[in-house]
């Protein structure tokens, strides 16, 4: 029993020194504290006071969308559209022609000499500008419309206007033969009014009657008469010249 105290006295040094090596070689030992004392810190300076925030308005609710309605539209502001004014009236120049077919029943066949007839009846505008030259008179129902066929003329208000333009009313000859060529020569507006023309209508003597020519009738060669005082809504007119179409020999105006 002795023996084995005196032995392990003897080894207990040993186990010191063995101890004290494996705290060196340990890495996860905290190493010893440093001797030298570390420096004071800066104080950090004082951070200014902010000032206080005023309280949130409160948030008025938005009114939904369903209860809007439909919005309104907008009413649009009326545009005035410009009135077109078409030229003076172009004339048609046709060529002299000899035995040329004409009558209702083609039982006529007749010589003529060059000349020249408005493409278009006139229109109110331009019978107006006869009417502000003293040279017309007004017609018995004046209409608005600037470019749209005169009528209510009779025979001596159509007969003064045409010779305002330098020109004359067409024989119902001439107006006959351009007229059934129309797609050819490139007259217009036919079939919508009776025209006068400058040919007596003498199939009953002793009438003092005119011919006039066209109208809803749609056929060029159907011949009518009217007095020479009438005036109606549905008889306007158009003016030739004998020879060959040239400028018209008026101021047209603006």
């Amino acid at each position: 029993m002795r023996t084995r105290l005196f032995a392990v006295a003897a080894l207990a040094p040993l186990l010191l020194v063995v101890s004290a090596h494996a705290d060196d070689d340990d890495p996860y030992m905290e190493p010893p504290a440093a001797s030298a004392a570390l420096p004071a810190l800066t104080p950090l300076p004082e951070l200014p006071v902010l000032p206080e925030l005023p309280p949130l308005v409160a948030l008025v609710p938005l009114t939904p969308l369903s209860s809007l309605g439909a919005t309104p539209t907008p009413t649009p502001t009326p545009t005035s559209t410009p009135t077109a004014f078409p030229p003076v009236p172009t004339m048609l120049s046709l060529p002299a022609v000899r035995g040329v077919t004409l009558g209702q029943y083609d039982e006529y066949h007749r010589d003529l000499a060059a000349y020249s007839i408005d493409a278009d009846p006139v229109c109110v505008r331009d019978y107006d500008r006869c009417v502000a030259a003293g040279n017309c008179s007004r017609p018995s129902c004046p209409t608005a419309v600037p470019d749209r066929r005169v009528t209510c003329v009779d025979l001596k208000q159509a007969t003064a206007y045409c010779a305002f333009a330098g020109e004359r009313l067409p024989t119902e000859d001439e107006w006959e033969h351009a007229a059934r060529q129309a797609s050819h020569t490139g007259m217009h507006s036919t079939d919508d009014a009776a025209e006068w023309t400058s040919t007596p209508y003498c199939f009953f003597c002793g009438k003092d009657d005119q011919v006039v020519r066209g109208g809803p009738a749609r056929n060029p060669a159907l011949r009518g008469w009217r007095a020479p005082t009438s005036h109606d809504g549905d008889l306007g007119f158009r003016c030739a010249k004998a020879g060959a179409a040239a400028e018209p020999e008026y101021d047209p105006g603006p």
